[in-house]
């Protein structure tokens, strides 16, 4: 059977987003370690920031230690990580100079804490989280809660303070685009289902 996604951003043929995935260029080291369940996952949102961010973008799939370790073998004093947990800081307040290299967890909240407790050597970097992020327009997807991001918007927040040099809005654009496609799929009986 032929496959049916699109090779540049993933989605299904029907729905290529790569017209509207424009190039986002930045000085950072970024990794997203992808829960296994994301990458057939539809509305996902991680295949678009790659199309955007290209080799900036490393991602990982997987679950346990021995699922990132090549990974592990690169992190050292450079590396943060975008995960609210008890001692993280506020990247919009945090002082100093902000880490270079950057990991971001793929996956549902339930998904993400698994990967996060299941990984001893994540608990070892310094953690960030976003006290005053935007509101979310992922509107076709459940969040957990208000300040929630999807993963293409939460590398765009982080960009915005940990690169003040990116243009990052290529991928809110690339986000806005897939949720208009997403909606016009959706019979009109549905769409107040979408709205917030």
């Amino acid at each position: 059977m032929a496959d049916r996604r699109c090779p540049g951003c993933g989605m299904h043929h029907a729905l290529c987003l790569c017209s509207h995935c424009r190039p986002v260029a930045t000085a950072l080291q970024l990794v997203a370690l992808q829960h296994p369940s994301e990458v057939t996952q539809a509305k996902g949102t991680l295949r678009l920031a790659k199309r955007c961010l290209g080799e900036s973008l490393d991602i990982f799939t997987g679950e346990t230690p021995e699922d990132f370790a090549s990974l592990t073998a690169r992190i050292d004093q450079r590396w943060g990580l975008v995960f609210p947990t008890a001692g993280s800081q506020p990247l919009e307040q945090a002082a100093g100079t902000l880490p270079t290299h950057w990991i971001v967890i793929d996956g549902t909240w339930r998904k993400a804490r698994k990967i996060f407790h299941a990984n001893p050597w994540l608990q070892r970097i310094p953690a960030y989280h976003f006290a005053t992020p935007p509101p979310s327009r992922y509107r076709i997807r459940k969040v957990p809660g208000p300040n929630s991001l999807s993963t293409i918007e939460a590398l765009h927040y982080l960009l915005q303070h940990a690169d003040p040099d990116c243009q990052p809005e290529g991928l809110n654009q690339a986000l806005e685009a897939m949720v208009e496609r997403w909606l016009a799929q959706v019979p009109s009986d549905y769409l107040q289902r979408y709205t917030r």
